[in-house]
């Protein structure tokens, strides 16, 4: 589904984000989310990269101005040569790249980059889906992270507050999850 086509007040789009909790939808329901209330690039917007994705990842500073530098070489050579698009095409990659070097865009000591595109994941999840039930924090760190019938990060089969080592992972996903609120706040984006 591509951003255009999401509409935020689907009836439908709670259950639609429930079954496709792992893919890509509540990312794309989140950004959709974002640029409703902003029309500007902010720094909780980094949120929904995912940190597997090497074009997405937040990168040293010094990296980004290295890899930066040649960039903007090549939009004054192409203004100079009267060849706008040209330079509009390099600055815009110099950008992304500075942009991934920036400070907003590293990660706060204490915070997993895993955790955060999942907290964005389960903000969505609970956002949109009338169920309560298959929105409760337990239910959503099953969704979110057991493959193969166990989780990922404990070994549980289940979530349960009650249990000493899932309960962690629950406890993971509502502090990131607070940490997103957070950060949307700060950067002006209803909650």
């Amino acid at each position: 589904m591509a951003h255009k086509d999401i509409d935020l007040t689907n009836p439908n789009l709670g259950a639609s984000l429930l079954s496709h909790a792992k893919g890509e939808l509540p990312i794309d329901v989140w950004l959709v989310y974002f640029w409703q209330h902003s029309t500007e690039w902010k720094p909780v917007l980094a949120w929904c990269v995912d940190p597997k994705h090497p074009d997405g990842a937040p990168i040293d500073p010094q990296r980004a101005v290295d890899e930066a530098e040649p960039l903007i070489v090549e939009v004054i050579r192409h203004l100079m040569s009267n060849a706008p698009e040209e330079a509009l095409d390099a600055a815009r990659r110099a950008i992304a790249i500075l942009v991934h070097g920036s400070s907003e865009y590293q990660l706060k000591p204490g915070q997993a980059s895993s955790m955060r595109h999942q907290a964005v994941r389960a903000y969505i999840l609970r956002k949109f889906s009338k169920d309560q039930k298959k929105s409760s924090w337990p239910q959503l760190a099953d969704r979110l992270f057991n493959e193969n019938g166990k989780c990922t990060r404990c070994g549980s089969a289940r979530h349960q507050y009650t249990d000493n080592i899932s309960g962690r992972c629950i406890k993971a996903l509502t502090t990131a999850v607070n940490r997103l609120h957070a950060a949307m706040k700060d950067d002006g984006i209803p909650i």
